[in-house]
């Protein structure tokens, strides 16, 4: 019951919706009740031989009746749709912000096939009980509540049996609700499981074709679908045993009542007008509680889901702002930067990446962190941008821990120019201004000359009218690299991240993208995580990392003399260089 009112408590968006479509639903049951007892009142009416007057007059009622049911039904279409729509989409928006809020360090132990999954179709099942559901649960109330005690004034044992049938085939399906609520689970997650293998599949594409296993992961996918298919027909199989059920129920309790309105006209106990009456009514009180039913077995998919649902929204902020976080102190065109004694593991169980680290960066400098790889560089930047907070230790800006700032303020103070450059599906204009979507087209354009991607982008068939293919899949590797410097020129934030920039671009490209680099580090304080040490020469001073300690530190020349860990990084680059 409780997995239930959580559920419910999502009705807080569509209040005022909830309620017209009560209002909406009721009066359609309004009308059947009507339209059945002006039909049980002309039946008697002919039966009595009464005035035509008086049976057209019923005949009118019923027609009426009709008209208002039809009309209010094409309403309740639209006003359903309408009203499913925002709910959903407030759910949907609940949990994005969630998942924005929650970072990083959530969506790293998650695959991406069953987090998209759950936000679109999982959001969908909840349709059902919110929209449908609970409104008819109240409908069903009112006319079963009217209706019984309108058969109790004619015949108490008919209204008996009729409140039994009633309370019957509303608790038959509960009975099995254990049972279908586990099979629905399973449903689910089989079918996450198969929605992500499908993802991971066509991302995958060209790996699998290249190392030629596209038929092992073929027959991946046929094992993930046949297992969805026997928890599908296990969940029709239910589906249709439930409904038998509510039907044989309310047929028994339809027929018994009326055998027994019957019985009574017999023995003088119940007029003819009576025994019609509780003919057309008493269909009409089980209809509502057949609606119910069909809303409730639907809803289990919707229940199904719920539990991951509210696992994100209940899932604690690791990274959370202050209710006074700062939005100012960090207006400086250069600001200074100090790591102090900071520790951090991403995983409880799992050995340190970084183990008491302190760095300084003055203001204006440009600070360079090389290291092996695993060494720690990139989880200084993801600690900088507050994608994490450090076990021990301290991340200053300009003198103020940077856990005191709000968090959109802090990193829109940050460009960063990722070694893997993301692009969204989109035009080249729109990926440009991702970080600062108001940007005039002329500084668009300034910043792509300068980032030396503009000639380029001009050579495309709509300019920067052209669309981007997903993941930016359509424009080579160093030219990503150039959108990414122009994005973070357009963002122009004082301090500048530039992880390992240049790594995955030959050397025709380095050159030009080290080119919009230097005019991109201008007036600003850098952090360099360089892969290619040939980079960095001109640092003011190189931190070199090692299993998550700082080694050794300076500037190029010193370290060079130091004859360690720097200057064979530098040897192994020139001897793998010559040998390429």
């Amino acid at each position: 019951m409780q997995a239930y009112l959580r559920v419910a408590r999502f009705i807080g968006y569509i209040r005022k919706e909830t309620l017209i479509k009560f209002l909406i639903v009721l009066t359609m049951t309004a009308g059947s009740v009507i339209e059945a007892w002006a039909l049980a009142r002309c039946a008697s009416a002919v039966l009595n031989r009464a005035d035509m007057k008086v049976i057209m007059t019923f005949i009118l009622v019923a027609l009426a009746a009709i008209l208002v049911k039809a009309f209010m039904s094409r309403i309740n279409e639209a006003y359903s749709k309408t009203t499913a729509a925002k709910v959903k989409g407030a759910i949907r928006n609940e949990l994005l912000e969630k998942l924005m809020k929650l970072g990083p360090k959530y969506q790293s132990t998650k695959r991406s096939g069953s987090l998209q999954s759950l936000i679109t179709d999982g959001v969908e099942a909840l349709e059902s009980f919110l929209v449908y559901y609970i409104p008819q649960a109240f409908v069903c109330l009112i006319t079963v509540i009217v209706l019984v005690v309108y058969i109790f004034r004619v015949d108490a044992v008919a209204s008996l049996i009729v409140l039994f049938g009633v309370i019957a085939a509303i608790a038959a399906p509960l009975c099995s609700r254990s049972v279908i609520a586990k099979s629905c689970t399973h449903y689910w997650r089989n079918y996450a499981i198969l929605n992500a293998q499908y993802i991971d599949t066509m991302q995958g594409m060209s790996t699998l074709k290249a190392f030629n296993s596209s038929i092992a992961k073929g027959e991946e996918l046929e094992d993930n679908c046949w297992t969805f298919y026997r928890h599908q027909i296990r969940n029709t199989a239910f589906s249709i045993m439930d409904s038998s059920v509510v039907v044989l129920l309310t047929g028994i309790g339809t027929s018994v009542s009326v055998a027994v309105a019957a019985y009574g006209a017999a023995t003088g106990r119940v007029d003819i007008a009576g025994l019609l009456g509780i003919l057309f009514l008493v269909p009409e009180c089980f209809k509502p509680v057949a609606s119910l039913n069909q809303f409730w077995h639907s809803s289990y998919m919707g229940f199904s889901v719920s539990d991951q649902i509210f696992e994100i929204l209940d899932e604690p902020i690791s990274v959370a702002e202050k209710e006074t976080a700062l939005t100012s102190g960090l207006d400086s065109s250069k600001p200074e930067i100090n790591v102090q004694n900071v520790s951090f593991r991403y995983l409880a169980k799992r050995e340190q990446v970084l183990k008491s680290i302190s760095l300084d960066i003055k203001q204006g400098q440009k600070i360079a962190l090389v290291g092996k790889s695993g060494s720690g560089k990139s989880t200084v930047v993801n600690l900088l941008l507050r994608f994490y907070d450090p076990d021990k230790g301290h991340i200053l800006f300009n003198g103020v821990d940077i856990c005191d700032f709000s968090l959109d303020y802090l990193r829109s103070k940050i460009a960063v120019v990722f070694q893997d450059t993301y692009l969204f599906y989109g035009t080249m204009r729109e990926n440009l201004s991702l970080a600062n979507p108001n940007a005039s087209m002329e500084k668009i354009v300034e910043a792509a000359k300068a980032a030396n991607i503009h000639d380029y982008i001009m050579s495309l068939p709509d300019g920067y009218d052209t669309i981007v293919g997903e993941r930016g899949s359509t424009i080579s590797g160093g030219e990503r690299q150039r959108v990414a410097i122009a994005r973070a020129l357009i963002k122009d934030a004082p301090f500048l991240i530039l992880d390992e920039a240049t790594a995955n671009v030959d050397a025709e490209n380095e050159k030009s993208i080290q080119e919009a680099l230097d005019f991109l580090m201008l007036d600003k304080t850098t952090l360099v995580i360089a892969h290619r040490l040939s980079t960095i020469r001109n640092a003011d001073r190189i931190i070199v990392l090692e299993n998550g300690s700082i080694a050794e530190q300076g500037t190029h020349d010193e370290l060079l003399l130091m004859d360690n860990i720097y200057s064979r990084l530098i040897e192994a680059q020139k001897t793998a260089g010559r040998e390429a």
